[in-house]
């Protein structure tokens, strides 16, 4: 284990640092039934982050930040969506005034979310073929962060409206569409990162969010 570590570079630690304080702050939540958590755990993750990044001046990290803070201001369309019109998701906290539908936190959130899984599809793609990060990261995806799902309930952050297909508080829809919330995020970061390049980090982050809509849509409509 310490040999592996060793082996991870600066960026590798701070990503899967802000990883570990993530689920963190997310389980603290649940524990103490306190909603508010989960918006100071995104708020000082990515900002401990964005410090990581003025200390290194990693040009990987400057073109996530980018990516991932457009894709995470827009993911609140398809929050919209699922709030006010299709009824399946209901927020029972907004950290002190709602964005659209979604809790203030909410694009601080999908903005870190997407950081993270684009650094690791990056980080994945310099040793095996794209397409296993890709497969690696959707897979991820599906096992992870439906954990926030899964804490939100006892936390009373926010619930979903019973489907045909449940595991736990979690409709299995969710479950597959984090996969492609994922599989958008890895492969946006693939097909577009390029250091400095910060007109591609935009249109990623754009055509990112759409894979969060279609994703939801998509599986809400197939399972929900």
């Amino acid at each position: 284990m310490k040999n592996l570590w060793q082996a991870l570079n600066t960026e590798d630690r701070l990503i899967i640092g802000s990883m570990v304080l993530t689920i963190g702050g997310i389980m603290l939540g649940a524990l103490l039934a306190e909603p508010r958590l989960y918006g100071w755990t995104a708020l000082v993750v990515m900002a401990l982050l964005i410090i990581a990044w003025a200390l290194t001046k990693s040009p990987r990290l400057a073109w996530l930040l980018i990516f991932g803070l457009v894709a995470g201001v827009l993911e609140l369309w398809s929050d919209w969506l699922h709030v006010e019109q299709l009824g399946t998701l209901v927020y029972t906290d907004y950290f002190g005034f709602p964005l659209l539908a979604s809790p203030a936190y909410m694009p601080i959130g999908w903005w870190l979310t997407s950081v993270q899984f684009g650094y690791l599809a990056l980080r994945l793609s310099d040793r095996w073929p794209r397409w296993t990060a890709v497969a690696l990261i959707t897979v991820l995806g599906m096992a992870l962060p439906p954990w926030y799902e899964e804490f939100a309930a006892p936390a009373k952050a926010w619930y979903y409206t019973p489907s045909r297909f449940m595991l736990s508080h979690t409709p299995l829809w969710i479950v597959f569409t984090y996969g492609g919330c994922m599989f958008s995020i890895a492969t946006l970061a693939l097909l577009c990162y390029r250091p400095k390049a910060w007109g591609r980090a935009v249109v990623g982050g754009i055509f990112a969010a759409a894979g969060f809509m279609l994703s939801a849509v998509f599986w809400y409509t197939l399972l929900g």
